[in-house]
Order: structure tokens, then sequence, then C-alpha cells
């Protein structure tokens, strides 16, 4: 029965992670779904197709399209989904279906602005996508004695969902949310600066494992602004065994096995494989190693509480004050601390490379930050942060090209139409955000480096009176299940890159990068990247 059971969620655990991390700036805007459960309006207007008309690989009797998916015999690899979702869309168009996949609902990847954007707005106050039942199965099963009714916002939807969403958004999300935080990631950012200076060689090169080292610097940020600590992360001399390393390893080990778990044959439903027992570990460690971390931050604020004005408070404690719910709390810091680090880091690398690679755009980002840093050691606060416009546009461009997260999705909640065609409830729909912002169609030239298109149309020739439709370039997400997290990403980002591009000159002197999906799209290469300093040219 187990062996069945098995068998018959295979495809469950296909396109869960392309739709675990959604994330967009745009602001929530929700529409209730037609009463009959379609949309009258479009199915007035135009023959709306049934289901089955839908394009997609053909089935194939009783094995369906599962085959597809498998070791060996299959050629959807699980590891190069961005190939997979290039094929579907270059084969079979804006709206294809891969169904017959074995007891579990059809996915219909959706390669269309306008039809995301049908799909967004009518979505439910709590919109429902494919969530990640590993690490649901051990919020709410396997250590449901500690997370209790609070299993937090990652691998969670539905009424707990929503509850935690919306007593956490307004310390999250509003808009000046990350500006009381610009200083203390100054000076984690400074702090990096020096550890970056020390760890080139004497070739002026940074080490193959520097994206090792960007995640320390994103977790001692991440410390920072949601605990008020310092986590020593960018010390010279951090022990193997030390706590800041085994948190590191442990997320590090968590993303190494959750594409294993997640995206293959899920045989941890019935036995605990040595790939499971690895992910359950680094969970463990990773929770207990950071909840001494977050009592230690609350003990340390309550004498201070009553004292300090909320512009002056971590997350943590903006969350009780807010709240009275220290689990609450904890429970989003640990969500912040396990999915922040990553995300932020391949963000880093991937605008590196793009800048070292592209010296005219790098040139101009530095007559930027000259006009604004008189000296590469001033710090940047709020007031430089809001004339940084190229840079933000270095880092749109970039994400545009490389989304950290290649897609996300819905779980339809009730039938609609989708383009041409009547698609029921139940249907997974796929964005693959990746495909969408690499197309013609939407980005003239996409595989160009151009920052300028997220700046007044003169700046750009090329995409000169032709606006960027808002659902086609979604790092972030959209609507209620954006990115939690984003505007502190961003403030991280900035700062960062600004500090590194306003004292170095980047270059990349290897093979141009190749992405692999584990879970999120993260680099290959060695990050060997040759930092010049500005004054000693």
């Amino acid at each position: 029965m187990a062996l069945r059971k098995l068998l018959g969620e295979l495809r469950d655990t296909r396109s869960l992670l392309i739709s675990s991390s959604g994330r967009r700036h745009h602001t929530t805007s929700l529409q209730p779904a037609a009463a009959d459960g379609l949309d009258a309006d479009i199915e007035g207007s135009r023959e709306v197709k049934p289901y089955s008309a839908v394009p997609g690989p053909r089935e194939l009797p009783l094995i369906g399209n599962a085959w597809r998916f498998l070791p060996y015999i299959g050629h959807f690899s699980i590891e190069r989904l961005d190939t997979a979702m290039w094929s579907l869309y270059n084969d079979y168009g804006k709206v294809v279906k891969v169904g017959g996949l074995i007891g579990h609902p059809d996915l219909v990847f959706v390669f269309d602005g306008d039809y995301i954007e049908h799909v967004f707005r009518r979505e439910e106050v709590q919109p429902h996508r494919p969530s990640m039942p590993s690490l649901r199965y051990y919020k709410q099963h396997l250590r449901k004695d500690f997370f209790r009714d609070t299993p937090g916002l990652i691998g969670i939807h539905g009424p707990q969902w929503d509850e935690f969403r919306s007593k956490v958004q307004q310390v999250l999300l509003h808009p000046g949310a990350a500006r009381n935080y610009v200083d203390p990631l100054n000076e984690v950012a400074s702090d990096f600066m020096t550890r970056i200076d020390m760890l080139r060689d004497d070739k002026q090169e940074l080490p193959e494992h520097f994206l090792s080292e960007i995640y320390k610097w994103a977790l001692e940020s991440i410390g920072r602004v949601a605990l008020d600590s310092r986590l020593g992360c960018l010390g010279n001399d951090i022990a193997s065994d030390s706590e800041t390393h085994r948190i590191i390893k442990s997320i590090h080990t968590f993303f190494e096995n959750v594409a294993e778990v997640e995206l293959r044959t899920p045989f941890w439903r019935v036995w605990s494989t040595p790939t499971w027992k690895k992910y359950i570990a680094a969970l463990d460690a990773f929770r207990e190693l950071c909840m001494k971390q977050i009592a230690e931050a609350m003990d340390r604020s309550i004498p201070e509480e009553s004292e300090r004005s909320e512009d002056d408070m971590s997350i943590v404690q903006k969350i009780i004050r807010k709240t009275s719910n220290p689990k609450m709390a904890a429970v989003l810091a640990l969500d912040l601390l396990l999915v922040g680090v990553d995300t932020t880091s391949v963000s880093v690398s991937s605008c590196l490379y793009q800048l070292a690679r592209n010296p005219e755009k790098q040139e101009k980002l530095y007559r930027e930050l000259e006009r604004v840093l008189p000296t590469p050691a001033a710090p940047v606060d709020v007031k430089c942060l809001d004339k940084l416009t190229y840079l933000k546009a270095c880092i749109k461009e970039t994400l545009r090209m490389y989304p950290v997260i290649i897609g996300n999705g819905r779980s339809l909640q009730s039938d609609t139409v989708i383009g041409d065609y009547r698609i029921p409830k139940g249907t997974h729909v796929i964005f693959p955000h990746l495909v969408v912002s690499n197309i013609e169609e939407n980005f003239p030239s996409p595989d160009k480096f151009l920052p300028e298109r997220w700046l007044k149309s003169d700046q750009c020739p090329l995409t000169a009176g032709k606006k960027i439709h808002p659902f086609v370039s979604l790092p972030f997400g959209y609507g209620r299940r954006t990115c939690i997290g984003r505007r502190f990403a961003e403030a991280e980002l900035n700062i960062l890159l600004a500090k590194i591009f306003r004292k170095y000159r980047a270059e990349y002197h290897y093979d141009d990068f190749r992405y692999k999906i584990c879970p999120t799209y993260i680099p290959e290469n060695p990050l060997k990247f040759r930092l010049i300093e500005r004054q000693k040219q």
C-alpha cells in the first residue's frame, strides 16, 4: 500500500520547487473568481477551447508523461528544468500541458505575461501553490512539538499561513521597512569588504569558494536585522566547530539535499533514505543552533524594550511587541535565516558576473557611485540608496536574465480560462519566469545585459517606446505570496554592490557562467573574480 501511494504521488514532487518562493515587488491586487468558477467576460468574448485541446507532450498509455521525469530514460532532467521549460515553450507555445503524471494534478506551463497577470489578478485571499511537502512534513509532523500551530511561511499554505502572514507583513513589507536597518547593514558590508581585501591572492583574484564567503555576509546581515546580533561570521578565525560555522554548514546541507528530496521519487515517504536523514539532520541542527541565538536575542531585548523606540528594534523585537507572541517571532526569524542566505548570495554572484563581463556598464555604474559616494570608505546611507538608480537597474536586469527562482506557480482553486483554453480547478499552473523574462517578444535582445531597459526609454534606444509588461519579470513573486523579506534583500544587495564597485574594478577571465538548479538557480563556476582597486590603477 505504501509503495502504491508513493507511485501515485510521483508527480507531486516534480513542480514543487519551481513554485517554492513566489516573490515580487507589486502591491496586492485581489479579485474574486467568477461565481461559476469561470471568467464569464473572457468566455463570452471568444471561443474557448476544451482542456483536452491544450498542446503538450504526448501521453503514453498507462504511464502518461511520468516517464519523462525519470532518470536515464526521461528527457526532462530534474537538474536542468530550465532546459525542459525552454523545450516546452519552443515546441508547444504559450500554454502547455504536461499531463498523465500518475495520480497527481496536471501541470500547465504559462509563457505569456497577459495570461500570468490574469491568473494572479483573480487569485483568492489565500493563494494556494504546491508547497514543499518535505518541509511541511517536518514542521507539521516530525517537529510538531516545536512548531505546533505556528509553522511559519515557508512550505505552508491555507489558514495557518494566512494568519501568520497577516500578523508579520506589516512589519516586513511596508515601504520603509528596511530603511531603519540601512546603517547596521552598511556596518556588516564594511566588515565584509575588509574580508574581501584579505581574500584576494597575489593576482588580485578571489578564491574559488567565494560563494561560501558571500553566504557568511548574507547570514551576518540577516542576523543583524532580525536579531540585532552579530553572529561573528566574518572573522578570520572561525573554528570549524563554532556555532556560526555549523549554522552555515546546515544551510548548505539543506540546500544540497532539498532538490533530491523534493524533485526525485519521494522514497522518504516510505523509509528514511540516506538523503532524507541528512536533510532532517540539517534542519534540526539549523533550528537548534538558530533558536539559541534567537533566545539570547530575546533575553537581551527584555530589559531594553520599554526604553527603545520601534525604529531601533530588531524584527524579532517588533514582532513580539506587535503580537505578544515570542514563538511567532522565533519561527519568522528561522524562516528568514533559512531562505534569505542562499537567494541573496546567488544574486550578488550573478550581479558581479554580469558587470565584470560588461565593462562599459560597470564604468557607467562607477560614475554614478563616484557621484554619490565621495570616497570608497563612505557609508551607504538612506540618502545614497535613493540616488543609486543605475545600480538598481543593474540588479533588476541581472535578475531578469538569471532569476534566483526560475519560476513559481499556483494550484487553481476554481476553473478559469487561460489563453483560449478552459483550465479546470486543481490544475497546477506554473509560471516559468526564467523563460518568460528571456523571450525576444518581451525583452528585445534578451541575451544582452542592458540595465537601461529599466530606466527612462530615451536611455535605451533598443527598447524606446516599448513598455515592460509588469508580469514578465517577477524575481520577488506577486501578491500575498510576494517574498516577505524582499525589502531587506534589496537593501543588502544595493549596499554591498555599491561598496564593491565603488572600490574595485571587477574582471572575470574564465568560462561563461553555467547554472544549475539546487534548488535555486545557482552558478556552477568558481567565483574567481579579479578585483582591482580603483586608486591603484
